[in-house]
């Protein structure tokens, strides 16, 4: 291309120059010492990088308005163009840098504002910003080759612009209707793939669009004023910011015309209630001691933290009514059966079976306000829709059990509620109006006379461990001697009120086991199990007062590991399973020889789990230590009045 041209080719006409679908690739320039940079090299240099930007712009961001270039119809029928930035067909900016008036709007230009034909009186134009670019600041440029004269010629180009008038009816940016229904069709049929849909549907080859931009168009329909309209025809590219800003606009939207509408239900309850529950369910609760709740939906954890303020649970029976408190707990669900996109949770209720009177009724109650606790999960967080009317008690009857403190004395004017609570008739689950909060009750009945013993027997009942569950022996605390003990002298104190057998104590192995966390990392790869000595008799460690007549049996322990002053805290996990499937069962040296009675969930732990670190196998995946989730058993009863039974603990030993 020669001077001339390079100087002037911008002014050589508006259009895109064709189609143009075969990528133009990029050329550069490649160095090496002493490489001539002449005029040719000098324009390959620039070119490469402006056809580079320009391209990503063009196909990119695509051609339209970035910001400004509003278009204004005044009162005398003059359009005023705003300062502003545009990206034309080419990927080039488009800077105007001043307003500009249009005195006749009505009268076509052609690309350098020439008028051009007749005005427009009765038809729509089309107002356009175009990029202009033009030489200044002339120099002589001295003879070269064969050129016999100096030329003056143009040392910079300035990248200018200019506003055009072309008479056509307007022409809608975006998709079409029938575009967007394609790609969005009411029903979808077998294997639609909207992504191949898109593909086909929307445009997107590799030629140029128009060299201009269309800010708007006007209308001419005399005797009615100019219509200006500049959102039809006028391409907008929206940056970032505002596309993720209007995303998030959607998603709001969605969340709110899709949401759930319906507040979570209560699906299932355990000890079953009404004419639901039977002896059986009455007895398994008393040993069990465990109330489990299923919901259709998930909800906020808190609440399940802090059951109090919207769940109860009482024992009423002829002597007064007493509100028992509620601990959550781990453990599989083994009761109820939680319905799919649901959750559950479960507590252990503190409940003292000594005693217990056979006519005992429980009942299970639950009042949430409006507002909640407890709330679902997601974005509506509607509160829970406990409703469901499930006693005979009266509405004073209920505020004086809400009354109570849980874990508090027994209310002893209470004593009429046991043979008034029984309804005979209770609506099955789930619970629920379709409104926010309102108020669960029911109750679950006591056994028959025939089929409820006034005594239950038992074998020997596990009254203390040691280490305590949920402790951690620490060398500079107040357990400080306890540490000592423990790492100098291992072993696993076991209290109960009753004698074992020789047998047992002398092969513990099948129903007693210690294992030492693995730690990978900061995490828990694996138990190890570690070796445990014949059971013998001794003076408990622990201060804690017990029965006189309670026998307190040591099991040394071989094999620990000690952490070191670096290493997190030794994790020891320690598990009884009570039963006469047991190589040696751990029973009673006293007659009747029934199994030992050991009840206690001490961990987050679930049932598979706990069960493949006692056979020896591998845990699936690391766990966090927090996944442990000791609890204490200080205080706490050890025992689920039937023979045999499970339990597992957790403490930890902190480094020397």
């Amino acid at each position: 291309m020669s001077q001339d041209r390079r100087n002037n080719a911008s002014d050589d006409g508006c259009g895109c120059g064709g189609s143009d679908p075969a990528p133009v690739p990029p050329v550069r320039n490649r160095f090496y010492p002493g490489k001539l940079m002449d005029v040719r090299h000098w324009y390959v240099e620039q070119d490469y990088h402006r056809q580079t930007a320009a391209t990503l712009a063009r196909l990119g961001l695509g051609t339209g308005v970035l910001c400004g270039l509003d278009v204004e119809l005044g009162t005398d029928g003059a359009l005023t163009v705003t300062p502003g930035v545009a990206v034309d067909g080419h990927g080039k900016l488009i800077v105007v840098d001043r307003p500009v008036r249009i005195d006749k709007p009505n009268q076509p230009t052609d690309c350098a504002g020439q008028a051009t034909g007749s005005p427009v009186s009765t038809g729509t134009v089309a107002v356009l910003v175009c990029r202009h670019e033009c030489g200044t600041e002339f120099v002589r440029m001295p003879v070269v080759d064969c050129e016999v004269r100096e030329e003056c010629v143009p040392s910079l180009t300035l990248e200018r612009f200019s506003i055009r008038i072309v008479a056509q009816d307007p022409t809608p940016v975006g998709l079409t209707d029938k575009q967007c229904a394609t790609i969005f069709p009411p029903r979808r049929g077998e294997g639609f793939d909207r992504r191949e849909v898109v593909a086909d549907t929307v445009g997107h080859d590799c030629g140029c669009a128009d060299d201009c931009v269309v800010l708007g168009t006007v209308t001419y329909a005399p005797p009615a004023a100019p219509d200006l309209d500049a959102t039809t025809s006028r391409p907008v590219v929206y940056s970032n910011r505002v596309l993720f800003d209007l995303l998030m606009c959607l998603a709001a939207r969605v969340d709110t015309c899709c949401a759930t509408t319906v507040p979570p239900r209560i699906t299932a309850l355990w000890p079953q209630v009404g004419a639901a529950a039977t002896g059986a369910t009455w007895r398994a609760f008393v040993a069990e001691k465990r109330l489990e709740i299923a919901f259709d939906r998930p909800l906020v954890d808190a609440a399940f933290d802090a059951p109090d303020t919207w769940l109860g649970l009482w024992q009423l029976d002829h002597t007064g009514a007493r509100r028992l408190t509620l601990t959550r707990a781990g453990g599989a669900f083994t009761h109820i059966a939680v319905p799919a996109g649901g959750e559950g949770v479960a507590y252990t209720v503190g409940l003292q079976s000594d005693g217990l009177p056979t006519s005992t009724v429980f009942v299970v109650g639950s009042r949430v306000p409006v507002s909640g606790p407890p709330r679902a999960q997601g974005p509506d967080g509607l509160a829970l829709d406990p409703d469901l009317i499930g006693t005979a008690l009266t509405q004073a009857d209920r505020d004086a059990l809400w009354a109570q403190v849980s874990g508090g004395a027994k209310d002893t004017t209470l004593t009429a509620l046991v043979d008034r609570a029984p309804l005979p008739n209770v609506p099955p689950f789930p619970t629920g109006n379709g409104n926010q909060g309102g108020e669960l009750h029911v109750f679950t009945p006591p056994p028959p006379p025939s089929f409820a013993p006034e005594t239950i027997e038992h074998g020997p009942r596990l009254l203390r461990v040691w280490p305590e569950g949920g402790s951690r022996l620490d060398r500079a605390g107040m357990s400080a001697p306890q540490w000592a003990h423990f790492v100098r002298t291992p072993r696993i104190e076991l209290t109960l009120d009753a004698p074992l057998a020789d047998a047992p104590l002398a092969d513990p192995t099948g129903w007693i086991r210690l294992f030492q966390a693995v730690h990978d990392g900061d995490w828990i790869g694996g138990f190890r199990p570690l070796e445990l000595g014949p059971g013998a008799r001794t003076m408990p460690e622990s201060d804690r007062p017990l029965p006189a007549d309670s026998v307190t049996y040591a099991f040394d322990v071989r094999g620990i590991r000690p952490p070191a002053g670096h290493e997190p805290d030794a994790v020891f996990l320690f598990q009884i399973r009570s039963s006469t499937a047991a190589p040696v069962p751990p029973v009673g040296a006293d007659t009747p020889t029934l199994p030992l009675d050991a009840d206690f969930l001490g961990t987050a732990l679930d049932n598979h789990a706990l069960f493949s670190i006692w056979t020896g196998q591998q845990l699936p995946r690391p766990l966090p230590p927090s996944v442990v989730g000791a609890r204490s058993t200080v205080g706490e009863r050890l025992f689920g009045d039937n023979p045999g039974g499970f339990l597992h603990i957790a403490f930890a030993v902190a480094p020397e």
